[in-house]
């Protein structure tokens, strides 16, 4: 879990909650789409970690990898909160795009509900869910966190990649977006690469 925000105040306030009320208030505040998040962000590469280990435990070759961190140097990201649809219920939009590549557009409400989806060739399926996550552990977390989850059920049980998204204030004292890709493995460790992304004014 990642950790709750920090404005001024508000950690120590929505600590001193009792676990029930708490939990009750995560579940109000858990389909509301963070705006904290919204805009467009650029990729901090000097402190961010490379996508390798990610994508070879995902089976890409590793020869691969090069290329990959000439792309992911140039990463931008676009961060929407589109209007909640009839049901109440909302989404998020994130726009990923590199100097080189086509721009990658996931949407997915945040209701936690799986949805079957196809990659762009067609040929392999997954199963996609977004949430928000309100109460964390982590001190430096300063808004809620956009959790996008593809379960890669073709792959067998087990296997998961999530994209948790939250502001963090950095020791520099600015306040960053932090990418952390989780990725999941029936009997492996999980792999963990956290990107970091400063907002583009």
């Amino acid at each position: 879990p990642m950790a709750m925000g920090a404005t001024e105040g508000g950690s120590s306030i929505w600590s001193a909650l009792p676990d029930p009320l708490r939990a009750f208030a995560n579940r109000l505040d858990g389909k509301r789409c963070p705006k904290e998040l919204e805009g467009r962000w650029r990729i901090d590469n000097k402190r961010s970690e490379k996508l390798c280990p990610f994508v070879e435990g995902l089976g890409v070759p590793k020869w691969t990898c090069p290329a990959i961190g000439i792309l992911e140097r140039s990463t931008e990201l676009k961060i929407s909160c589109p209007e909640s649809t009839s049901s109440g219920v909302e989404s998020i939009v994130i726009e990923d795009t590199t100097a080189l590549s086509k721009r990658n557009v996931t949407e997915v409400r945040l209701d936690g509900i799986e949805v079957e989806k196809a990659t762009r060739t067609g040929r392999k399926r997954y199963m996609l869910s977004g949430s928000v996550e309100n109460d964390h552990l982590e001190a430096e977390v300063a808004s809620k966190t956009s959790v996008v989850t593809c379960r890669l059920f073709q792959r067998g049980p087990g296997w998961e990649t999530r994209q948790e998204r939250a502001l963090v204030h950095q020791h520099d004292g600015a306040v960053r977006l932090r990418e952390r890709n989780v990725l999941q493995r029936p009997g492996e460790e999980d792999v963990v690469v956290d990107r970091f992304f400063a907002k583009v004014q």
